[in-house]
């Protein structure tokens, strides 16, 4: 039986702002931290970004100070990621997404976001994003734990909850194949995939249990989408 979808979720990193500015933010905030009489934070920063652009991309700031002849210290280098997480971004959400926004909720449609990652780092990210009043609802998963990370469930059920919706009328719109739509697919959500070749895990493949039902290259689609296609 053809039901109506009450409620559509969100991610973030990637779905409503891209997350390579981030990456840029955060970079530019280490950086800044340990520019010197020797070392510029222009030059560091480049020498952060040329890491990042080439796999694999782990350890970045130990690579980044061995560059740059200082002893990767563990102390150091959790200070670093420290500073990384907790910086303030410089972000901005995709165009449209504002306007995507304002017509769902002037549409009926309960909005929602679930979104992995570091406290506060998430909150901040949201904060300067500027779109916490455009939800009705906010999960940030690592709240609950770091085991309820997606894929896990907990969210997606405790959101369907909150937005007293039933899994079959919540719609969840991400970006990550490996993790994004497992859960919501178990759960029996309808599940969208914005892709762009400018997102940071464009290259993974989807988890067996993680195809999307629907694939969007740009947030215009979202709105036609749900009105026709999923409602068929």
């Amino acid at each position: 039986m053809k039901k109506d979808i009450k409620a559509i979720v969100f991610d973030m990193d990637d779905t409503l702002y891209p997350e390579r500015d981030y990456i840029r933010s955060g970079y530019r905030a280490v950086a800044d931290f340990l520019a010197d009489e020797q070392n510029q934070a222009g030059e560091i920063f480049a020498i952060l970004w040329d890491i990042f652009s080439h796999d694999p991309r782990e350890k970045v700031f130990d690579q980044v100070l061995t560059r740059l002849n200082i002893d990767p210290d563990p102390l150091l280098i959790t200070k670093l990621i420290a500073l990384y997480r907790e910086h303030k971004p410089q972000i901005c959400p995709l165009p449209g997404v504002i306007e995507l926004l304002a017509k769902l909720r002037a549409g009926g449609y309960k909005l929602g976001l679930i979104s992995d990652g570091y406290l506060p780092g998430q909150q901040y990210k949201l904060e300067a994003l500027g779109l916490k009043e455009c939800f009705d609802h906010i999960i940030f998963t690592e709240s609950l734990g770091r085991e309820n990370w997606k894929p896990a469930p907990l969210a997606f059920e405790m959101m369907a909850r909150a937005l007293d919706t039933t899994p079959g009328e919540c719609l969840y719109i991400g970006d990550n194949l490996k993790k994004d739509f497992i859960s919501p697919n178990a759960l029996g959500w309808h599940t969208v995939c914005f892709r762009n070749e400018f997102q940071v895990h464009f290259h993974h493949q989807p988890d067996p249990a993680g195809q999307p039902q629907h694939y969007i290259s740009d947030l215009s689609e979202l709105l036609p989408l749900v009105q026709g296609v999923l409602l068929q």
